[in-house]
């Protein structure tokens, strides 16, 4: 079976957007920067407040519970464009302008071939590692560094299905 498709610049950073919110390591340096640094920085700024300038408690709890809000709430949307941009600038600098364009993707019972207009990929089937479904598209991993994406939007239901199964 032979899967035709098109992967855009969206496609790329929707793609980075997944990896780092699914991966480990990234979620849990997300979640020290959004909890952890601003609540250090909270408890140091009302200790300066209350010790060293000698101020009232109720003030510096208030203005230290405010930024520590404010950071928690902005914080997920700078993420967001950090991510994004980040992406952005990786297709810039040349180094994946391989994974953008049009791509066929040939499936038999061995190995996935995918040939487009920079890039001629051979995978065995049996090195897929892991296969992750989403809305907009399909990522396989085949190593720890590599992976096949594959947008939904001009696929039919039959080759999601039989791409979401390869493993």
């Amino acid at each position: 079976m032979t899967i035709h498709y098109e992967i855009t610049k969206k496609d790329f950073v929707n793609f980075n957007l997944y990896y780092i919110e699914n991966s480990n390591t990234q979620r849990k340096n997300y979640l020290s920067v959004r909890i952890l640094i601003p609540l250090v920085f909270s408890v140091l700024l009302f200790i300066m407040g209350t010790i060293l300038f000698n101020q009232p408690v109720i003030y510096w709890t208030i203005i230290s519970m405010g930024i520590f809000g404010l950071w928690f709430l902005y914080f997920p949307k700078q993420y967001h464009n950090l991510i994004v941009k980040e992406a952005e600038k990786k297709l810039s600098k040349g180094s994946f302008k391989n994974m953008l364009g049009e791509k066929n993707m040939h499936i038999d019972e061995v190995a996935i071939t995918i040939t487009g207009d920079k890039q001629n990929e051979k995978v065995k089937v049996e090195d897929i590692e892991t296969i992750e479904q989403y809305k907009d598209m399909i990522i396989i991993y085949y190593s720890d560094k590599q992976v096949i994406i594959v947008p939904t939007r001009s696929l039919s239901w039959e080759e999601i299905r039989i791409v979401s199964i390869l493993k």
